[in-house]
């Protein structure tokens, strides 16, 4: 599996790789990750990409290629794994009380409100199992502890982007170590635009 995150908002999405799937801050820096990744990585163009049932986009002409997506203020998150992934990246930022107290309700032990956002997130994206405000996770001695229905899946919370907070979830194997930072430049469509 590979991650890559990168900084938001210097360039306009126009200038990146991909202009993004939607008008949401960080959504062209997250694809121009992913493209980004596919080439450098995997000597790939950026194949057919489709949406399934629930959201979750995919390669419906390279099923064993997964990939997960995520932008949060300040920071854009990419995976890519040949085994099913999910990620999730959030900033650490002042959230209703209301907010907190509804997603901390559930036993969650020594978790903090963004690693247990960005766990249940990745989990739900790689699943799509669970509400979000109560998917069974917790951490206890340095361990995450994942639901009953778990299989064969890993989690990993990361401290690599500053002020964020990311997490993957995946089958198969366990999450690389770290997250591989791209300077925002390298996602430039023509690099000499700096």
């Amino acid at each position: 599996m590979l991650l890559y995150w990168t900084t938001v908002g210097k360039f306009v999405p126009e200038q990146l790789l991909h202009p993004g799937r939607s008008a949401a801050v960080g959504s062209a820096e997250a694809w121009s990750l992913l493209i980004y990744a596919l080439k450098n990585d995997f000597g790939l163009e950026l194949p057919l990409v489709e949406i399934q049932p629930g959201g979750r986009p995919w390669f419906p002409e390279m099923p064993n290629l997964h990939f997960s997506l995520s932008h949060t203020k300040g920071a854009a998150l990419a995976a890519i794994s040949h085994f099913p992934v999910g990620a999730d990246v959030e900033s650490r930022r002042s959230v209703h009380e209301s907010t907190a107290r509804r997603l901390l309700e559930t036993p969650h032990g020594d978790l903090e409100l963004f690693e247990l956002w960005t766990l249940r997130e990745s989990w739900f994206k790689l699943t799509g199992k669970g509400d979000l405000r109560s998917i069974p996770i917790s951490r206890e001695n340095g361990r995450i502890i994942l639901p009953d229905w778990a299989d064969k899946v890993f989690c990993k919370l990361y401290t690599d982007i500053p002020e964020c907070a990311a997490a993957v979830c995946c089958q198969g194997k366990q999450p690389p170590e770290t997250i591989r930072f791209i300077e925002q430049q390298q996602l430039l469509k023509n690099q000499n635009e700096m």
